[in-house]
Order: C-alpha cells, then sequence, then structure tokens
C-alpha cells in the first residue's frame, strides 16, 4: 500500500518550516538590531551623564581610537537596521545572517575593555562580564541552536582571552563565568528548540485546519503525516442539501448567498463533528459527511442517523430565527448509506485533501435524491437501517431504482430516536447553547 507522503510533499513541508522559521528569525533580528541602538545610546548616558552627576571618580578614557570605534558600531547598528528592514525571509540568510552581527558585538564590547585597560590599567571585569552576557541573551530571538553555541562560545572566548592578557582574572574565577555562560547558553538552546517545535505545531496545525477535519489534524499532529495512509473501511456517510437552493439564490446578491450558507454549513458541521463525524466537504448548497474514518467505529452508522436527526432540530431553530426576519424557511434533504469507501490523501504538494471515494459515497448522494419524491426529509439505506435501526424509529418505504445502479435500493424514513436513547447534551453544544 502507498504512503500517503510523498518524497515532494515532504520536501515541500520542510521547506515551508524553513520559511516559518526564517520570518521568525528575521523578525528576532530586527528587534536585535532596535536594542543594539538603544543600548548604544544608553552607554553614552551612563558613562557620560550618569557618571558625572553621580561623583564617578573614575570614568573611562576617552581617545581618537575609542570614538573611532564607538562611530563604527553606531553606524553598524543604524546600518543593520535599515538592511534588516529591507530583507524578506529567507532560510539561507537566516542561517548566515546572526554570525556578523555576533561577531561585531563580542569585539566592539571586547576591545573597548581591552582598550580602557591598556590605556588606564583598569580591567572592569564586571562590565565586560555584563555586556558579553547581552550579546549571548541576543541569540534567544535566533531559532538554530548554532547560533546559541557561537554566541557562547565567542562571550566565553572574549571573556577568558581578555582575563588572561590583562592578569585581572583568577582560573576560578574565570571558570565560574564561562560556567556560567555555557549553562545561559544551554538554557537558550533548549528553550528556542521547545519554542520554535511548538511555534511550528502552532503554524501546522492552524494550516491543516483550514483544509482537514479535526480528527485528520489530531491524527496527523500525533502520529505524523505517514498515519493517514489510504485505508479501505466500512462507513457510514451522510449526504445533505438545500432543497430549492437554486430558486433561492437567484432572489439573493452574491454576498447574502455566501452568508447564509456560512451559517447554516456552521451549524450543521459542528452537528456533525459532534457526533464525532468529518465533514469531508461543501458541494455548493451540499454537505458531504462520513464516520468511521479515520479512526475506526463500530457505532458509525448509530452516529450518523443520531447527527441527521440533530441536523432536523437545528434546523427547526434556524427557520425560527429566518421567519422573525421575515425570510422563507430552509427545506433539506438528507439521505444516510453504509459501505465500504477508500478513505485517504489526495492532491499533490501544493494542495490535498482527506477524502472517501467509492461507491457507497454515490450512492448516499442517490438516497438523498429520493427524499423529494418518498416527500420526507431523511432516508436511511436498508444497510445502514440493519447496523442501527434498533436505536430508532423508523419506517420502511420500499424499493427504489437510482440512476447508475441496476439493483433496487430499499430505504428507511428516519423519524426519531426511541425513547430514552437520545443524548440531548450533544445537540445542545452542537447548537451553540
Amino acid at each position: 500500500m502507498p504512503v500517503i507522503m510523498r518524497r515532494s510533499d515532504k520536501a515541500t513541508s520542510h521547506s515551508n518550516e524553513e520559511v516559518v522559521l526564517a520570518t521568525s528569525s528575521l523578525q528576532g533580528e530586527r528587534r536585535v538590531a532596535i536594542v543594539r541602538v538603544v543600548v548604544v545610546l544608553l552607554m553614552a548616558l551612563s558613562q557620560v551623564v550618569i557618571a558625572g552627576f553621580g561623583g564617578e571618580t573614575y570614568s573611562a578614557p576617552v581617545d581618537g581610537v575609542r570614538l573611532q570605534v564607538m562611530g563604527a558600531y553606531v553606524v553598524f547598528s543604524v546600518v543593520a537596521i535599515v538592511v534588516l528592514l529591507l530583507q524578506k525571509p529567507h532560510p539561507d540568510r537566516a542561517r548566515w545572517l546572526p554570525v556578523p552581527t555576533t561577531l561585531a558585538d563580542t569585539s566592539f564590547f571586547s576591545f573597548m575593555a581591552w582598550h580602557t585597560w591598556r590605556i588606564s590599567g583598569v580591567f572592569d571585569a564586571g562590565m565586560l562580564c555584563a555586556s558579553l552576557g547581552m550579546v549571548l541573551a541576543f541569540s534567544v530571538v535566533r531559532y538554530s541552536w548554532w547560533h546559541v553555541l557561537l554566541s557562547t562560545v565567542l562571550s566565553g572566548g572574549g571573556y577568558a582571552l581578555l582575563a588572561w592578557l590583562t592578569g585581572h582574572g583568577s582560573v576560578a574565577r574565570t571558570s565560574f563565568v564561562l560556567i556560567c555562560y555555557a549553562a545561559l547558553g544551554a538554557l537558550i538552546a533548549l528553550t528556542n528548540s521547545d519554542v520554535g517545535g511548538m511555534f511550528l505545531n502552532l503554524r501546522r496545525r492552524d494550516g491543516l485546519s483550514r483544509f482537514l477535519p479535526r480528527q485528520v489534524v489530531e491524527r496527523v499532529m500525533q502520529l505524523g503525516d505517514d498515519s493517514l495512509q489510504p485505508v479501505q473501511r466500512d462507513v457510514t456517510i451522510l449526504f445533505s442539501d438545500i432543497r430549492d437552493f437554486t430558486a433561492l439564490s437567484e432572489t439573493l446578491d452574491p454576498g447574502q448567498v455566501l452568508e447564509l450558507l456560512d451559517d447554516y454549513f456552521g451549524h450543521m458541521a459542528h452537528i456533525v463533528m459532534a457526533r464525532h463525524g468529518i465533514v469531508n466537504k461543501f458541494l455548493g448548497d451540499g454537505m458531504l459527511a462520513c464516520w468511521g474514518v479515520p479512526d475506526a467505529r463500530e457505532d458509525h452508522a448509530e452516529l450518523a442517523m443520531r447527527a441527521a436527526l440533530d441536523m432536523r432540530a437545528r434546523l427547526e431553530d434556524i427557520n425560527a430565527q429566518r421567519i422573525l426576519r421575515g425570510q422563507p424557511a430552509l427545506r433539506i434533504g438528507i439521505g444516510l448509506h453504509t459501505g465500504m469507501v477508500a478513505a485517504g490523501m489526495l492532491g499533490g504538494a501544493e494542495q490535498h485533501e482527506y477524502t472517501v471515494i467509492g461507491d457507497a459515497v454515490n450512492l448516499a448522494s442517490r438516497v438523498e435524491g429520493l427524499t423529494k419524491s418518498h416527500g420526507v426529509d431523511i432516508l436511511v439505506s436498508e444497510r445502514t437501517w440493519q447496523m442501527a435501526g434498533e436505536h430508532f424509529v423508523g419506517e420502511r418505504l420500499g424499493e427504489a431504482h437510482v440512476k447508475g445502479r441496476r439493483e433496487a435500493v430499499v430505504v428507511y424514513s428516519l423519524q426519531g430516536p426511541r425513547s430514552g436513547e437520545d443524548a440531548p447534551p450533544v445537540l445542545r453544544a452542537a447548537a451553540g447553547t
């Protein structure tokens, strides 16, 4: 049996994930660039204004080299913002873009500390430790673990090198700082991995939910894409449509038609899902739903019949509101049939859907078409009635010939549940009450 996801589909899925992460990474780099400019301004404020008003006995030496380096870093910070604002998300750029900025940040703070020590003989280990720790903290917004590793190595290496060059850091103190950097880097990497995974899962769940039934989405999220391999299974199909919808739609503008269908399908789809079925597709004013896939259930026929009764009851509520607004009542026909179908994913990498195919689907549609000639709103095939009819009240209406089948189809009207066997809470939940 072929697997559901072809190599091209998996490659496209992986590519989409990379684009999502690249978008998030670019947004993060933009935030870092803004923070970098703010940090430069605050550094100038603390070293000049605050130090002056605070009566500091020591101030960092200011010479031509220091001013040039600070000016270059300011220019770099501003240019980084402009470049990042003009960039578009791209997986390759997301991989290398943090490298030059991390190198620039660690080089700047390390050079400033070294230059201050060379001119004045003062090595402020606390300021260097804090500034390089801030550079390491920038990697919070970078999704790749090796970006975090790069920041950790550069920050730790810069501190250790300067502590050794200046002779102001003992082995014990330096190793303590490096251990703290390593712990912080590991925590950031693990957190980024977890958050990135959750972010991708949320985006994927949201994307899948737009095109696949809830049960199918949950199965994919829990078991992976290959969990939806094609299967042949006995299921119950429900097909419904709105009577005389063409004539009704001719009296409405397109926006009103879409509003009507959106409200109607919203109620009916809720009922199907509340009864553990899946809405396979909407076909104009028709709806195809099924029970028994993707997860097998022994009670699929009973659930489908109860859903049909819930839809009838919900339509009465909808019509009551429509009549109050001066709108015509809606009438629907519902046909149910149980049979063997092939269920699985169809389509390519760009678009696909989970669907059911087989004679049972066609026959459910034919049974629904018989509701008009029999003057009822719900018809059930004999196969479906045999599986769950004991739970319901109905009437055998006899045999009928349908297009495309040589054998006659025996149908039953579905009047309601047997006394004491209904489940009102599900109907109330589906009705949104």
